[in-house]
């Protein structure tokens, strides 16, 4: 006989199965292009709606043909479906359309007329002179006028490119994802609010528990209406007529600017409010004090620091003084102010967040430091403390961590000789503690941080004069592991086997980077990009460009006294919050209050409302204990219901276009 525990580890099980491997080649093979073909015309990504229609084509498929799958196979396709399609995966997995669209993005910054009036101010040339060879092919390279990757030119830059970009920053974030799933997993076992959301989808569809059922099925209705306002009707319009029409405004309702806005009694501040269903269902599943600490921090910085930066102190920040002007709207002053007022802040708050985060849970660490010298295992769905991931030691994952950094820097300084060696050895503890704080709140809050433009600080800070370290530099770990052991934690939920997730992303990555070569080579062929064909780009690529090159020609200074100020200043709101907390009983939480800074106010103020209409709303009419139990269920249904929507009328998109297209 088995005892109890034997039992509970028999329903662990692989989820890496022949089935779910198809599904992920199809996601690749289908949704891919269309997610490369509207972000050329449209700037818009159905990426994560085809996690959606992937997931139930496959579920009803299975049940169809007798053999249900698993939701062990179905975590794996929920999970990684997104990024095969050229997208992040369901829980951001990975961030961009294409990985060889960045490279043509590569080309078209080299020889942009933009990039060729820039001038250098080290060497006094233009900017597209002095571009290094191992980035993108030079300016006259013929690479470009036949548009072909089969040209000697990019074969360098192609193979440092995939050398540092995924070999080894792969190899560094699955080491960071699994220290910090035995962190924040095994010894602190954080909430991670949407592994809950992506584990009841999961066991929605393949479970089809009755009730479960009814409220998923209704939510889906719900998310399909909303959907049609938000996304159908705009992605439709603007991909076949060109012209944009918003039912609800998206991604926000912009509160800035206008008779009403924010700018009349404040100038420079930014308000507005989010319109995106799930960041109002977010508000279901976070603590109310959570939210109120969001709230907190993103108004303190957009609201009154734009103002007060823009007013008392207009001394100091003399750029945002100059550029700023009435009726900016909300994603023009969030840019302008985040690179003139808030880009070393940023740094400073994300790193005393690490700092606290390191100090006040040293037991939290020596627990799972005791945790990795257990015989390794895997504990199912239903436990609390002591899970177990059964992931290497600690000290493994540190050295294969410090092997991999080790390989980045010394790869980065043999292109780039002279650039001072202690600075790209920094890049190893940045790594370190960025994990750190994005992990603690990703799992408290649900919300993504991390240290924009980092390594555009770094070079500014070490007075390095050249431009070449703008274009390459050390990978910095941690900006995905958070995320990853999200999905970690989903896999528990799921009882799915942890090293699954690890095996199937590196799968994916390979299909993504085959797919990607060949779909973006073929776009490429039928036309230029950027060109009249793809009119999107003709919009963004030449705005991505003009801020790549406010950092390379050093119209952004260096400020350490600010990031010094910064760093203390929140390390000392932290401290206090601590103290007060634990005399008064009131909860504190820094995670919360330094994930509000990095984001603006339209995210939390609909977080907040959600709160408000699920707590007071739904929960009366639905019962507390109904609404606890199934306010998961609800959020999944409307990401489901929204996503098919969004993954439809893009399909119908790319269909129209490629019919438009055609020389018949």
């Amino acid at each position: 006989m088995l005892n109890r525990e034997d039992t509970r580890e028999e329903t662990i099980k692989s989820g890496f199965t022949l089935r779910s491997i198809l599904a992920l080649i199809l996601a690749s093979a289908v949704f891919l292009p269309i997610n490369i073909f509207l972000s050329l015309i449209s700037g818009v990504s159905v990426a994560a709606a085809s996690v959606y229609v992937i997931a139930i084509l496959f579920v009803e498929l299975s049940v169809l043909l007798g053999s249900p799958m698993t939701k062990q196979e179905i975590f794996i396709v929920y999970i990684m479906a997104g990024l095969a399609a050229g997208g992040a995966a369901s829980g951001g997995l990975a961030a961009g359309t294409a990985v060889f669209l960045y490279y043509i993005f590569k080309g078209y910054y080299t020889t942009s007329y933009i990039t060729r009036s820039t001038i250098d101010p080290f060497t006094g040339k233009p900017l597209s002179n002095v571009l290094p060879s191992f980035w993108a092919p030079p300016p006259d390279s013929p690479a470009y006028i036949i548009r072909s990757f089969f040209h000697q030119d990019w074969v360098f830059p192609i193979l440092i490119g995939t050398i540092q970009g995924a070999v080894i920053w792969i190899v560094q974030e699955i080491a960071l994802a699994m220290l910090s799933a035995k962190l924040f997993i095994e010894a602190e076992d954080l909430p991670f609010p949407f592994a809950e959301v992506n584990a009841q989808l999961i066991t929605t569809l393949t479970e089809r528990e009755e009730r479960r059922m009814r409220y998923f099925t209704i939510s889906v209705a719900f998310g399909v209406i909303y959907g049609l306002l938000v996304f159908a009707i705009p992605i439709m319009t603007l991909g076949t007529t060109g012209q944009l029409i918003q039912i609800i405004p998206l991604p926000w309702i912009d509160f800035t600017t206008g008779y009403f806005g924010v700018e009349q009694i404040m100038p420079g501040a930014i308000f507005g409010l989010a319109t995106d269903p799930l960041t109002f269902l977010t508000g279901l599943l976070l603590p109310p004090s959570v939210i109120a600490y969001m709230m907190l921090g993103s108004i303190a910085c957009w609201v009154f620091g734009n103002y007060l930066a823009l007013t008392f102190f207009k001394e100091y920040f003399t750029s945002w003084a100059a550029e700023w002007n009435r009726g900016m709207s909300l994603s023009l002053v969030w840019q302008r102010s985040y690179l003139r007022v808030w880009a070393y802040p940023q740094v400073g708050f994300i790193l005393s967040l690490a700092t606290l985060t390191l100090i006040t849970g040293y037991k939290t660490f020596k627990t799972a430091f005791k945790l990795s010298k257990s015989p390794p295992s895997v504990t199912p769905a239903g436990t609390k403390r002591g899970v177990k991931t059964g992931f290497p030691s600690n000290r493994w994952l540190l050295l294969v961590f410090l092997i991999a950094s080790a390989a980045s820097i010394i790869l980065f300084q043999w292109l780039i000789p002279e650039f001072p060696i202690w600075m790209s050895i920094l890049t190893i503890p940045l790594g370190l503690v960025g994990t750190i704080a994005g992990t603690k709140a990703r799992g408290e809050t649900g919300q993504v941080i991390s240290i924009p433009y980092i390594w555009q600080g770094m070079v500014l800070l070490s007075g390095y004069p050249a431009a070449d370290a703008f274009f390459f530099s050390p990978t910095i770990g941690g900006s995905a592991a958070p995320l990853w052991v999200e999905g970690i934690k989903t896999a528990l939920l799921t009882d799915t086997k942890p090293i699954d997730f690890f095996k199937a992303y590196i799968l994916t990555v390979i299909l993504y980077h085959v797919f990607s070569f060949i779909y973006v080579s073929f776009f490429w062929a039928m036309a230029p990009i950027p060109s009249s064909q793809y009119p999107y780009t003709l919009i963004n690529w030449p705005i991505q460009v003009i801020s790549q090159n406010v950092w390379v020609s050093r119209q952004i200074t260096a400020s350490t006294p600010l990031l010094v100020g910064s760093y203390m200043g929140m390390m000392a709101i932290g401290v206090l919050g601590q103290l007060v907390s634990k005399l008064t009983g009131i909860p504190f939480s820094l995670a919360a209050l330094v994930t509000g800074t990095a984001i603006v106010p339209p995210y939390p103020v609909a977080m907040f409302l959600g709160n408000i209409i699920g707590n007071y709303g739904i929960a009366k009419f639905l019962g507390k204990e109904k609404f606890d139990n199934y306010k998961s269920v609800i959020v999944a249904g409307v990401a489901t219901g929204s996503g098919i929507v969004a993954g439809i009328a893009g399909a119908i998109v790319v269909i129209r276009k490629s019919i438009w297209m055609s020389p018949f």
